[in-house]
């Protein structure tokens, strides 16, 4: 069998795998499975194929079905899992021409290893999207401001609004902090947790101090930006990167200091930033609900950097799958959840 699982303990070979292809992104690499691991997301597992000059890796969270709450003490454990890309984005990237012996060889190891279904999260102008053999869909779009343009080609790309707001935000002295390290993780936490509450976000993105700090660690693929004014940190951004592509991860700002537009200022200052490091992308994200306010906010810096944001769906062994739908019955209370017996 061409496929090869690296485990999540095994932290400098996952890497080295990660980062054979040219293109990695960092939603692959070890620290990031295990930050999301301590958030609960399942057991982070690395698959690796290779055969001949086709390489490609994949991450995804393996959950045992029998440690949900509707089959607890009904379900002999260990013998079904669910899987689920993580957070962010994901499903296989790499150079591969023969993409149906892939699927061929991914889709027998699941079978025999107790892989009912698979959610997926693509890779934003993903390869796999054209050849994964499952359903999929766009729902909602993302932001990409690309960077391969002259910077005051840019700056005349945004929205006259963002230039407006960055022109403000110097009038009032900000200054920027940037940093690979976790030296004002409790401001972070101060000004993030403030934003989840003035948002109502819901409770599973209220990570914990431990789960930045093992974001932190990967020093190659991380970096704080925070705003700083007369002394107070008041705008701060967590920013990810793998080989080409940098993310607008986790942040948030001061409510109290919205008048000083340090958001703007802020993304201005990581756009710079990346550019100058030689990333292709600088990618926002999307909004809260469908091409929401929020939204329309990170498209006033790429006007131009609409990309639709696919997920996928795919059952690998459907008697299974059907009967554990049959084991909910009518107490599924969600049936467009995937998997339905979760719902």
């Amino acid at each position: 069998m061409a496929l090869k699982i690296v485990e999540i303990q095994n932290a400098e070979e996952w890497d080295t795998y990660v980062k054979k292809v040219p293109n990695y992104d960092v939603f692959y690499l070890n620290g990031y499975l295990k930050a999301f691991q301590l958030a609960g997301s399942g057991e982070p597992i690395l698959i690796v194929y290779e055969n001949g000059n086709d390489y490609a890796v994949n991450t995804v969270f393996k959950r045992d079905v029998s440690a949900d709450k509707h089959f607890k003490g009904i379900l002999e454990e260990n013998k079904y899992f669910d899987l689920s890309t993580p957070y962010g984005y994901g499903g296989f990237i790499g150079p591969v021409e023969d993409t149906d012996k892939l699927l061929t060889e991914w889709n027998a190891y699941c079978v025999e290893n107790g892989f009912v279904c698979e959610f997926v999260r693509f890779e934003l102008q993903s390869p796999y999207i054209s050849y994964f053999d499952g359903e999929k869909e766009t729902r909602t779009h993302n932001v990409m401001r690309s960077l391969e343009m002259p910077l005051d080609e840019m700056w005349m790309d945004f929205k006259q609004k963002v230039r407006k707001n960055v022109k403000r935000a110097n009038s009032y002295n900000l200054e920027i902090i940037i940093e690979d390290n976790d030296n004002h993780l409790d401001d972070f936490l101060r000004i993030y947790y403030g934003t989840m509450d003035r948002t109502n976000a819901e409770g599973e993105y209220y990570f914990g101090k431990e789960f930045f700090e093992t974001i932190s660690s990967m020093r190659d693929n991380m970096m704080f930006f925070h705003v700083l004014y007369e002394g107070k940190i008041i705008s701060t951004e967590l920013v990810i990167y793998g080989a080409e592509n940098c993310y607008s991860f986790l942040g948030g700002t001061d409510r109290d200091y919205f008048d000083q537009r340090p958001n703007d200022f802020l993304k201005y200052e990581i756009i710079k930033w990346a550019k100058e490091k030689g990333l292709k992308n600088f990618v926002l994200g999307g909004g809260y609900g469908s091409d929401d306010g929020i939204f329309q906010y990170k498209l006033c810096l790429a006007p131009q950097g609409i990309v639709d944001f696919y997920i996928g769906r795919k059952i690998f062994d459907k008697s299974v799958y059907d009967s554990l739908v049959a084991m909910r019955g009518s107490t599924i209370s969600d049936d467009k959840y995937f998997p339905a017996y979760r719902g």
